[in-house]
């Protein structure tokens, strides 16, 4: 596996002309800071739909579409920066699929399907990767000032912690008929 300066992996992606290197810290800089939490679980998803998908072979863009349980901003700029899927309106929302269904009472699914060239993988985030601190300020509303503060440093804590495990770790898979 491919790694940036960080440690942290890389996704090569193939583009129009030749192979893109992409890591965490691009995908950082093009979300901004708001939910890093997500955005490195669903950029460790892309890695380990990849490795499934295609070992050792950068994929096309354009031969991949995605559809994600989880409607988050962290969530979705991974995939587009990565993808592309959204600004090719192949990239869809779907809050009712069955796996990962991690928050009691909310609509929310943490699980992607990547689609490659006919091939699907399915990834559900294992349920003890996010802590609990997590939901309950993840999902409570009218946080005060100190909550916020508490969320923004659980979410880069979060982040870093899901960066240096294998991404394989995380997710349970399965190859979709």
């Amino acid at each position: 596996m491919d790694t940036s300066r960080t440690g942290w992996p890389v996704i090569i992606i193939q583009g129009e002309e030749e192979p893109i290197r992409i890591g965490f810290e691009a995908l950082a800089a093009y979300h901004g800071q708001g939910a890093l939490a997500m955005l490195a679980v669903a950029f460790q998803a892309q890695v380990t739909a990849l490795a499934l998908l295609s070992p050792g072979v950068p994929v096309r863009r354009e031969a991949l579409s995605v559809v994600s349980g989880h409607p988050g901003p962290g969530v979705r700029d991974a995939f587009e920066f990565v993808t592309r899927a959204l600004t090719r309106g192949v990239y869809v929302v779907d809050k009712s699929l069955p796996e990962a269904r991690l928050v009691p009472g909310f609509e929310i699914s943490y699980s992607f399907r990547v689609t490659l060239d006919g091939k699907t993988v399915e990834l559900a985030l294992k349920p003890d990767i996010l802590p609990a601190r997590f939901f309950a300020l993840t999902f409570k509303r009218d946080r005060s000032e100190a909550e916020n503060a508490e969320a923004r440093l659980l979410r880069r804590a979060i982040a870093r912690d899901i960066l240096t495990r294998p991404a394989e770790s995380l997710f349970t898979t399965r190859l979709l008929p």
